[in-house]
């Protein structure tokens, strides 16, 4: 008999907005979550832990221990295990997954050996289940109370650190969406595209000699001794701008990818 795989949430929609809300999808960061991990097996003694997000096509791995290598970070979404985890917000653990109706055929269990699974979701203030905080075992296994306390306690850090990064990200967007008003209220039918090389001038950022011609079309730059600098307009527009010290940072580290940037404000926006 064939592996069946989970029917899908009826808030899969908005599940997998918040998924993308949180930016993992565009970058993640796996040392910031390893020590989940980490400390997953230490509480239960499994020898395997991963945790990850899963939007609608496919499940992403922000860290995991004890895998090999060569076992991908992507996986398609019907292929998981965790797609069970995330139908509700209590952890699902599977202490004999040989005699499980659901994984019984999963080739997890059938071509790899394991026997023993334990999912504890990674859910919003709002009730959207992100991902799962897991372990495994190639053996039959039981939690007590007190460990399935702990691990409870463990995702709810990372489901809280996963909203702090999504307000840290929303206040970036906004800053940035603010900002790119302000150019669009100087110079008409002005693309973000070209936006973003205004701001990446003004924080003196490299740009191509394409955009050195674009800068002083705008009039917001000028040669001086073959040195492109700010004329009396761009400094008027950068001091209009009031970039501080944090949006500074926040459009440098957001500079080096403009695809990320746009994307992040279409989902914000959206």
């Amino acid at each position: 008999m064939n592996f069946k795989p989970a029917n899908i949430p009826s808030n899969d929609a908005l599940r997998v907005k918040a998924v993308r809300r949180t930016g993992v999808l565009d970058e993640s960061k796996v040392e910031l979550y390893d020590i989940y991990c980490f400390l997953a097996k230490e509480i239960t003694g499994c020898p395997v832990s991963w945790t990850g997000v899963i939007d609608n096509e496919k499940q992403f791995v922000l860290a995991r221990d004890g895998f090999p290598d060569e076992v991908p970070m992507e996986m398609p979404r019907d292929q998981t295990l965790c797609q069970f985890a995330i139908e509700k917000t209590e952890p699902l653990i599977i202490n004999d997954m040989t005699i499980d109706y659901r994984f019984k055929n999963h080739p997890a269990v059938v071509d790899f050996g394991v026997k023993f699974y334990a999912a504890f979701p990674v859910t919003t203030s709002d009730g959207y289940t992100l991902g799962t905080l897991c372990v495994s075992d190639n053996r039959v296994r039981r939690l007590t109370k007190n460990k399935i306390k702990l691990l409870k306690g463990l995702a709810s850090k990372l489901s809280y650190q996963l909203e702090v990064q999504v307000n840290q990200r929303k206040g970036t967007a906004e800053s940035v969406i603010n900002i790119l008003n302000k150019l669009i209220r100087n110079f008409k039918n002005l693309q973000i595209i070209e936006a973003i090389t205004i701001l990446k001038f003004i924080i003196n950022e490299q740009i191509s000699r394409d955009d050195e011609e674009l800068l002083m079309q705008f009039g917001i730059a000028h040669k001086k001794n073959d040195i492109l600098e700010l004329s009396s307009q761009g400094k008027n527009l950068k001091s209009e701008l009031k970039l501080n010290i944090g949006t500074l940072k926040r459009i440098k580290n957001l500079s080096s990818d403009n695809k990320q940037l746009m994307n992040m404000l279409d989902q914000i926006k959206g």
